[in-house]
């Protein structure tokens, strides 16, 4: 026979197992977003619409979502049904130019998939927008190993460095990086505001 304490203990327990959960690097995403309440938050790559759960009750922000994943889609509408959730190929985000705040992203492709979302994410974003992207990405070594192993099923690595410098081309600015493990980091940058007449860099010309 099982009492009514124990019985609390074993919904909960399953409960909590049957509840996904972020992984590291949702988690290291969230960390280092710069999210205020009622933002418009665009996930563009929002999975089963964890990250987007997340910020939608603790941050009472406006939450958008884009997948290639039909299931996905489902899955993250059903989790949040008062959300945009579209379906769209990797790459073509359908929202109108300037339309976020901010812009969460997780990348595994190749480097041609990576050039397409991130224009895509620095088009929808608003000036001063941030983009978080969370990647996977091995140091130069790792790379070099993989690439002589051929274990790389995910199209051609980028490292750190070449992602900092594709942000930069694109007119990203303040990019910074933090290591989330050894194959895995986040990766933060802001859209660029249009410099005003007569103004560079907050100091009158």
């Amino acid at each position: 026979m099982i009492t009514k304490v124990q019985g609390k203990t074993v919904s909960g327990e399953l409960s909590v197992k049957a509840r996904p959960r972020l992984n590291a690097l949702e988690k290291a995403m969230l960390k280092w977003a710069v999210v205020d309440p009622e933002d418009r938050v665009l996930d563009a790559s929002v999975g089963r619409g964890l990250m987007a759960e997340y910020l939608r009750r603790n941050m009472q922000c406006e939450v958008c979502g884009v997948s290639a994943d039909m299931e996905d889609v489902r899955a993250a509408r059903a989790r949040l049904q008062s959300c945009d959730i579209v379906y769209a190929p990797v790459g073509d985000i359908p929202w109108r130019e300037d339309a976020f705040d901010t812009v969460l992203m997780q990348w595994r492709g190749d480097a041609d998939s990576l050039d397409r979302m991130l224009s895509e994410a620095l088009r929808v974003l608003k000036p001063g927008g941030q983009l978080v992207l969370g990647t996977a990405c091995w140091p130069a070594a790792m790379n070099a190993l993989r690439r002589w192993m051929a274990v790389s099923a995910e199209g051609t690595p980028v490292n750190r460095l070449e992602l900092q410098s594709r942000l930069s081309d694109l007119s990203f600015e303040e990019v910074s990086w933090q290591r989330t493990g050894l194959g895995t980091g986040v990766m933060t940058a802001w859209k660029r505001k249009p410099e005003l007449d007569g103004v560079r860099g907050g100091e009158l010309l």
